[in-house]
């Protein structure tokens, strides 16, 4: 076994560089001082050159769009040291991470790793790999655009899950492929967690675009060209979407690190593992103690706050102060319905909903404003940390001090 790639100085590992990496990268080398910044060595490792916007996924899908892909040289600091290859196994005890690359197997030591792996789709439904695109990532997006693209008109589309995924998806497509004939599949009733006004409001524009909504349809198994519902129904079709649920990558898991049941980085308050305090996680891929994290779900709105605080860990752990407690909360719920029609939300903290709401046009330029926030937010955190900002967490959480 080689020896890792490690000079004089503090090296800090990221690996992933989805919206919490690139903000927690941004972020921690934008806070250096000169001084700092000559003996501390940041490396991102991550499987691709690209940074893919993963909200834009069902518009790539839907053919709306050409890409979702921004090379990470347009977002990055210039002093990221980007490596490209798949993190195979982080040794906590010797502090390094192996990552298989074209080159082959490199080494690379860690005084601090800001563990950002994201999220993937999950293949929990039988069949889903095989028989369907999983929208999950820029290749299950690509996949879905190419067949639906160059489907028949009155092909048969089927979109499974009820979340802000599948019914995003399921607009997307019948907007930009009217001669399609679009269904959307929920285990339960379609945005279930949204006030009943909001989901009335959702179904109206979906009803608009000619989207079919089965509701309370469990999948069973998907086989060629048909899903087989639990309920012992059958639904044809001539390409098949999954935006259901996600899963976590199992490098934790594997490397021995402190995990839930679903393989989700175990940190504390601060976002430091559990297990190995110089491991400091950030995004999907991390579950945070109840006492600031029983209210957070998956997404960029979490992931990025998340990243952008990781950084700040590492930034006290590097000055040797201690870190803080993080704080975050929601705002709003954002769903596109193509390009011309939205919903938004304004939640509490906590992300239970208020009263107010837009829903339209007005809505989908909102969403939209969102989107190009998201990314452009981390690419300012280059030059000034603290360029994004989140909404703090619940005010009746207990954030130990």
């Amino acid at each position: 076994m080689s020896r890792p790639e490690s000079s004089a100085g503090t090296d800090v590992v990221i690996i992933g560089a989805g919206y919490a990496g690139v903000i927690a990268a941004n972020r921690l080398r934008s806070s250096l001082t000169e001084q700092e910044a000559e003996r501390v060595r940041i490396t991102m490792v991550n499987p691709r050159r690209d940074f893919v916007e993963r909200i834009r996924l069902h518009e790539l899908a839907a053919g709306s769009r050409d890409t979702a892909a921004i090379p990470l040289h347009d977002v990055l600091h210039r002093d990221v040291h980007l490596v490209e290859g798949m993190a195979e196994r982080i040794d906590p005890r010797a502090s390094t991470v192996d990552v298989r690359s074209a080159t082959g197997e490199r080494h690379f030591h860690y005084d601090l790793l800001i563990y950002a792996v994201g999220s993937t789709a999950s293949a929990a439904i039988a069949g889903s790999r095989h028989h369907a695109f999983l929208l999950a990532d820029l290749d299950g997006a690509e996949r879905a655009r190419d067949a639906i693209g160059g489907g028949a008109p009155g092909q048969r589309v089927v979109v499974i899950g009820g979340g802000l995924t599948g019914v995003e998806a399921a607009s997307e497509i019948a907007e930009q492929h009217p001669l399609a004939n679009v269904t959307l599949l929920s285990s339960g009733p379609v945005l279930e967690t949204m006030r009943p006004s909001a989901r009335r409001s959702v179904t109206r524009t979906l009803g608009r675009l000619h989207v079919a909504i089965e509701a309370d349809a469990r999948v069973d198994r998907i086989e060629p060209k048909v899903v087989e519902l639990a309920d012992g129904r059958s639904v044809p079709f001539d390409v098949c979407v999954v935006a259901a649920s996600f899963s976590v990558p199992d490098l934790a898991r594997v490397s021995g690190l402190d995990v839930d049941p679903t393989g989700r980085l175990q940190v504390d308050e601060t976002l430091r593992s559990t297990s190995s305090p110089s491991v400091i996680g950030a995004g999907d891929a991390t579950v945070l103690p109840a006492s600031v994290g029983s209210h957070l779900r998956m997404g960029c709105a979490i992931a990025l706050p998340l990243g952008g605080h990781a950084a700040e860990t590492a930034v006290a752990l590097l000055r040797g102060r201690p870190p803080q407690p993080v704080s975050i909360g929601f705002a709003v719920q954002c769903i596109s319905l193509g390009r011309k029609r939205g919903y938004i939300q304004a939640v509490q903290a906590d992300d239970t909903p208020r009263p107010f709401h837009l829903s339209g046009r007005p809505a989908a330029w909102f969403k939209e404003y969102i989107c190009r926030l998201v990314v452009t937010g981390p690419r300012k955190e280059r030059t000034k940390p603290g360029a994004y900002r989140s909404p703090a967490g619940p005010s009746t959480m207990r954030i130990s001090r």
